[in-house]
């Protein structure tokens, strides 16, 4: 059940540009989903034996609900005047249940250890045992601003497991929802840091583009933030007339030129860039050790985007623009965001304009699966998606009772869960004030972390 775009091979050492993306456990066996980033390649391998610096968060994060959770690696600090400064579980400017550990002497952050998992729900557990279109509520419910992200991810590799073939336009109207995601969360996260830098009209003018954003995805998907429009086998809106789909595009440009002209009153502002320059860097080499994903990485340079690397369709058949940045600092982050706004803007147009008009709600088993009379191939089977939400790559992993058809087990590596420590890293020698833009800057969700 594995993509023919993915590469099955033994992989034996993690280094270089090779990355560990999500390890798991199924039938008895360990894998390995890593990415080759610059041959922009999936493969799935045996453990291998040799493991980045990042891996043992993936093993420790699997803890139970209401146990707290430390993201710590590396050596231990101390010294003379080193104390602990606990900020959180609940804490001004940081909208969810988490906490952190900030290791200083003073003013500056020696160490920072996020902990995670204050309100873990254990989604991967209690799917177990449901049909994939009850599961999907509890799943693209697992981060409410990621949902058409979630969704999406559970829906693709359920519906690889089942070999139905999808009509190529709910594809694309799925493709569409992914990238009104993207849009409305990369003008949150731009919010919140103008927020910080106390630059109070400019914030409510980008929130308001939000806002629009959002009655947009209400409009045409039938909820703000996308809940509900997934199915396994199609979708529940659309197809989408001409009228709608030129209305779309045009209200989508309206909003990104709006925001360029926000965007040039906050890069002519020295508060601004003086907040978010040179703070909370992050090298190209240690994003690579530690596995940061989306903007977060490309923000140090690294060319890594899942619309590339797990291509499915329509990511396979358009023009996509990677935005990156060298400077690896909280600018830089912020630019990439930016960028990819003005870059969805066109990936729309792209999707919007050349829709297959096919019927959306008519899926139809593969040739290779219709003489079967069971509803997937066989009890080992599984598999996998990769999509590229607004924070970066998102794993899940699907396997079927082959007699029930229902959920026989579910991984989900969020992209939140491996940015923390890129965050943490980032955060060495900095001032306390420094905290809230790198937080917003690699738009990290706890309640992506605690699923």
């Amino acid at each position: 059940m594995i993509p023919k775009f993915v590469e099955q091979r033994q992989i034996e050492e993690i280094n270089g540009t090779i990355q560990i993306s999500s390890i798991f456990e199924i039938n008895g066996k360990s894998l390995a989903i890593l990415t080759d980033i610059e041959n922009s390649k999936t493969i799935l391998s045996d453990m291998p034996l040799s493991l980045g610096e990042h891996v043992s968060l993936l093993l420790k994060e699997q803890t139970n609900i209401g146990v707290q959770t430390d993201l710590d690696i590396g050596s231990k600090v101390e010294g003379y005047g080193v104390f602990i400064f606990p900020y959180g579980p609940v804490s001004s400017g940081i909208p969810e249940a988490g906490g952190f550990k900030l290791i200083t002497y003073g003013e500056r952050i020696v160490k920072l250890i996020p902990q995670i998992n204050f309100k873990k729900r254990g989604i991967e557990r209690r799917v177990i045992g449901m049909k994939p279109e009850d599961a999907l509520l509890l799943v693209e419910r697992s981060a409410g601003n990621f949902s058409s992200s979630y969704s999406t991810c559970f829906i693709t590799a359920v519906e690889n497991i089942l070999g139905l073939e999808i009509a190529s336009s709910a594809k694309w109207i799925r493709a569409v929802a992914i990238e009104l995601e993207r849009i409305y969360n990369h003008l949150h996260v731009f919010g919140r840091l103008g927020e910080a830098a106390s630059q109070n009209v400019a914030t409510a003018q980008v929130n308001a583009l939000k806002e629009r954003v959002l009655r947009i995805n209400a409009k045409y998907y039938g909820h703000r933030y996308l809940f509900g429009f997934n199915k396994i086998g199609g979708v529940n809106y659309g197809p989408f007339t001409t009228d709608e789909r030129k209305g779309l595009v045009s209200a989508i440009k309206v909003i990104a030129k709006e925001f360029s002209n926000i965007v040039a009153f906050f890069l002519s502002s020295r508060i601004f860039l003086d907040r978010l320059q040179e703070t909370a860097k992050l090298p190209k080499q240690d994003a690579l050790n530690l596995g940061a994903v989306g903007p977060s990485a490309r923000g140090s340079g690294i060319d890594m985007d899942d619309r590339l690397m797990y291509p499915i369709e329509p990511y396979n058949d358009i023009f996509i623009g990677i935005e990156t940045d060298k400077e690896g600092d909280t600018m830089a982050r912020t630019m990439v965001r930016i960028q990819e706004i003005a870059s969805s803007t066109v990936i729309l147009e792209q999707l919007l304009d050349r829709m297959p008009s096919d019927n959306i709600n008519k899926p139809q088993l593969s040739s290779s699966n219709s003489s079967s009379s069971l509803p997937c191939n066989s009890d080992k089977d599984f598999s996998f998606c990769r999509i590229e939400s607004p924070s970066g790559d998102l794993i899940h992993v699907v396997q079927l009772d082959a007699i029930t058809g229902r959920i026989k087990f579910l991984h989900i590596r969020p992209p939140s869960l491996v940015n923390w420590l890129p965050l943490s890293k980032s955060l060495e020698g900095n001032v306390f004030t420094d905290f809230q833009f790198a937080f917003e800057s690699f738009g990290l969700s706890y309640a992506d972390s605690d699923r």
